[in-house]
């Protein structure tokens, strides 16, 4: 999302630049890191230590990343005002206040991407959390949410005002025209994102397996990495075929996207997911649990299907997409046509352009 916002915010003409800044662990692998260099935008990078999030994000009180001297550096090109744009959630607060730069006005935006973490259980991390999110207001930092499905839980868990947000979805380019389901042929669903159980990946596989034992010609493509590599790997040769994992995709928009004719996300919680996103670009149906921003980025069924959280109500929606070309046409229709009218990327930094102004007033 940093990527696609920040190199359409350059294009758009209305900054005197557009750069990001990187503080990464050396598990930011070097293919992120080579992904980085060859962004035609300055990027500044500082390095933190190994180790769980929330430990990583309290050592930067520690150690500072060098932020006034990325403003620094920015301000030596002429520019007067700066915003600090975090897409780090609440744990931005470790980084606040921000340094004073001489002739340089300096904001803080943060943007939530989802608050799929309760601490139920975790007395200290909740304290913790609650601390860094505390420092956020206490700053004055200018709050968004990818959707409104946030508030409530960043309000509850993290003791965010909700009335403090602006709602500002994700957004990507419009993409070319996805593969199109006749009834046909082969139809290959996608699963795209992090391996691990919060995702659901164990339950897409296991409902396209059983999809396909029934006779139906319906094949998984599996791309992402996590915890649960290993595991998607033996899964996939137990499959004979019917589940593929390819691991990590550089580029999912340009080499895993166009292959499937639906996106499946099974997640616990999300926020609002580039991938669904990216999907409905390319007028490409999703089907997804009805869990944060995503019962309303897909309009209740108009521009995807919605299910439980099971295997069982996953199969049923496959077999009646497969089964049924004529459903299948619609919701994809639905797809393109919703992300034309509010995943657009143009929209989106529009609206983050308007919330950078009021950080200023």
């Amino acid at each position: 999302m940093m990527r696609e916002l920040a190199l359409a915010q350059m294009r758009s003409g209305k900054y005197a630049e557009v750069a990001l800044g990187v503080v990464a662990s050396g598990e930011w692998g070097e293919a992120y890191r080579a992904e980085a260099r060859g962004l035609p935008l300055r990027v500044f990078t500082s390095a933190t230590p190994d180790g769980i999030g929330t430990v990583k994000f309290l050592r930067q009180r520690l150690k500072r990343p060098p932020i006034g001297e990325w403003v620094g550096a920015m301000h030596a090109g002429g520019v007067e005002r700066v915003v600090c744009h975090f897409h780090n959630a609440w744990m931005s607060g470790v980084f606040l206040p921000l340094p004073e730069v001489a002739g340089v006005e300096v904001r803080a935006v943060v943007t939530v991407h989802g608050v799929n973490e309760a601490f139920e259980g975790k007395p200290v991390r909740r304290m913790l959390h609650r601390w860094m999110a505390g420092r956020l207001v206490r700053y004055g930092a200018r709050l968004t949410s990818v959707d409104a499905g946030n508030l409530e839980r960043a309000e509850r868990v993290l003791g965010l005002p909700r009335e403090r947000f602006t709602v500002v979805a994700n957004g990507v380019e419009p993409g070319l025209e996805g593969p199109r389901w006749t009834g046909e042929g082969e139809m290959v669903l996608g699963h795209l994102g992090s391996m691990t159980e919060q995702k659901g990946w164990r339950m897409a596989a296991e409902a396209v397996e059983r999809v396909a034992a029934g006779g139906r010609r319906v094949r998984l493509l599996m791309a992402g990495e996590g915890p649960d590599d290993e595991e998607a790997r033996v899964v996939a040769a137990a499959s004979g075929g019917v589940v593929e994992f390819v691991g990590r995709v550089a580029r999912p928009r340009e080499e895993f996207l166009p292959r499937i004719h639906g996106l499946v996300v099974m997640s616990r919680q999300e926020g609002l997911p580039m991938s669904m996103i990216e999907t409905m670009a390319q007028g490409t149906p999703v089907v997804a649990t009805a869990v944060g921003g995503i019962p309303d980025a897909l309009e209740g069924g108009r521009a995807g299907v919605l299910v439980e959280r099971t295997v069982e109500a996953l199969e049923a929606a496959i077999l009646r997409l497969y089964d049924e070309p004529a459903e299948w046409r619609r919701v994809a229709e639905g797809a393109g046509a919703v992300f034309a009218e509010r995943f657009a990327i143009s929209g989106i930094v529009a609206e983050y352009d308007e919330v950078y102004e009021k950080a200023f007033l």
